[in-house]
């Protein structure tokens, strides 16, 4: 990982730019301090050379060689000399600080004298650095050597002590040799100094930087990655807290802001789901509502066709045997043990023709004669008309139509028979009294009223059947079971709708909804009234 680390590279790149300059700063210095050390030597040795020079001037004029060699001793001794050496004309070593070298012939080809001695550059041509060279000697060290040529000057050829001709111009050479051992131990403590400085300034800059890009650059680029690795997870509560204000800080910001804007499209996206999920509930809810009211609504046609065919061919002699019955019991006296029975065939035969009405009115299915009326007033009438029943059923009733209702054009009688069958089937379902609620209101656009009791409640298995004809939770005799699918078949013919929901031992609710008529230029508050 430490490779593919972003601080590696950058203190790596850098370690190699600083080493890289180090370097060259080291070696210009070095090779600038080596030339300069050089040249003070070769200085040194040109005025030691000189000072030679004018020192046996005149010992050399008067011929006195001890005192020559005695001064080329005495200067020899100095630190740093090491060698002086005079050579004639021939090459052969007239005088020197090595007693031993005087009287042998110098090689002209050696490394010390090939310069003095090139075809190309006589002795008398040399300029003044090329007069210098720098070769190993014996023991090992450097040495700078530079030679002077010793020219045949008018003193030296008008005397009769001397016999050198005029036209020779050199008469010998004088070579100084300084020791370069003190220079190259400078030169080698110098580098070591600067290897060191190098060494102690790469590891300075390199901890410097590797500290600066941690804290600027690789901690934040980790929680930011952090931060990625979170939110590819699925976690977009985190924040990035960089607080720089450079491109870091700023990409922080961005992050951050990019995490936020994720969120949001993320809640919304759920929203969305849940939305569309509750929306698909509905209208599923809806789909499976009007599937189970054109169900029911073809189960109210077949069943009235049925229903139209019975009551048709038993109403006949129904009337006949209700007729007969009543006839035979008024001719009977009050003793007579029989009229008891004849009293049950009547009252059994009018309970039939009942049953037979209600099978006729079932299966007619008059269409509604529509008229503009009040909802409310409808409502009134109703409770009116049930008001005793109620009473002597210790049942309270309870009005709340706080609502202004426009006028809706719906057949009175048919609508007032649906308000009464519900009203009387709440009554009956709270034989030990009870509260009955009737509100209205507007819902969906329609006309909703409410008939909510505290009744004893219908079973689940029982409330998809409570519209079925001659279905009744009521006791044996009590009922025929046609008031729901009557009242049912009215709603439906006026476009409305007839729902119930309940609860056993909680109570049931009825809502009746009818359409508003589109001329009604008012449509009060949306809601039931409280």
């Amino acid at each position: 990982m430490l490779s593919k680390s972003i601080g590696a590279r950058v203190i790596l790149v850098v370690g190699f730019i600083l080493i890289l300059s180090i370097g060259i700063y080291a070696y210009v210095n070095v090779a600038s301090q080596k030339k300069q050390l050089t040249e003070e030597v070769m200085r040194g040795a040109f005025r030691i050379s000189e000072t030679v020079r004018r020192s046996t001037r005149y010992d050399m004029l008067k011929n006195q060689s001890d005192d020559v060699h005695q001064i080329i001793e005495t200067i020899g001794e100095q630190e740093g000399l090491e060698k002086i050496r005079v050579f004639n004309k021939d090459g052969k070593i007239m005088f020197s600080t090595d007693k031993l070298e005087i009287g042998e012939m110098v090689d002209k080809k050696a490394e010390a004298c090939y310069a003095c001695h090139s075809a190309e550059k006589p002795l008398e041509r040399l300029t003044t650095p090329d007069r210098s060279r720098i070769f190993t000697s014996r023991s090992g060290h450097r040495v700078l050597g530079v030679i002077s040529a010793i020219y045949n000057e008018p003193d030296c050829y008008t005397p009769d002590c001397h016999a050198h001709p005029p036209e020779q111009k050199v008469l010998g050479v004088l070579d100084i040799g300084m020791s370069l051992e003190d220079v190259d131990k400078d030169i080698k403590s110098t580098q070591n100094k600067m290897i060191v400085f190098a060494i102690i300034a790469f590891l300075v800059i390199s901890a410097t930087i590797s500290v600066s890009i941690n804290r600027y650059v690789t901690r934040p680029v980790r929680e930011l990655v952090k931060e990625t690795r979170k939110i590819s997870e699925g976690d977009l509560s985190n924040s990035i807290s960089i607080k720089t204000e450079d491109e870091i800080g700023q990409l922080g910001s961005a992050f951050t802001q990019m995490t936020l804007d994720l969120k949001k499209a993320d809640e919304k996206l759920v929203e969305w789901a849940k939305t569309l999920e509750q929306k698909v509930e509905e209208r599923t809810e809806e789909l499976t509502k009007t599937q189970n009211q054109l169900i029911q609504s073809e189960k109210m046609a077949s069943l009235g066709k049925l229903a139209a065919g019975v009551a048709h061919e038993i109403n006949s002699p129904l009337t006949g045997v209700l007729t007969y019955s009543s006839l035979l019991l008024e001719a009977k006296k009050e003793e007579d043990p029989e009229k008891e029975d004849l009293e049950v065939i009547v009252n059994e035969t009018n309970r039939c023709k009942k049953i037979v009405k209600g099978l006729l009115e079932f299966a007619r299915q008059t269409e509604p004669q529509k008229a503009s009326s009040d909802i409310n007033r409808l409502i009134d009438k109703s409770i009116d008309l049930i008001f005793h029943q109620a009473g002597l059923q210790n049942v309270k009733i309870e009005k709340k139509m706080k609502v202004r209702f426009p006028k809706i054009m719906v057949d009175v009688g048919q609508i007032q028979q649906v308000f009464i069958n519900i009203l009387l089937n709440a009554i009956e379902s709270m034989p030990q009294g009870g509260s009955l609620v009737v509100s209205s209101g507007i819902e969906d656009e329609m006309a909703a009223i409410r008939f909510t009791d505290t009744g004893h409640g219908i079973s689940e298995k029982d409330l998809p059947k409570i519209f079925d004809p001659f279905f009744t939770t009521k006791r044996q005799g009590q009922g025929t079971g046609l008031g729901l699918s009557v009242s049912y078949g009215i709603i439906e013919r006026h476009r409305g709708k007839l729902g119930v929901k309940s609860k056993v031992g909680k109570g049931t609710t009825f809502t009746v909804k009818l359409p508003i008529t589109e001329s009604s230029s008012e449509i009060p508050q949306k809601g039931l009234s409280e």
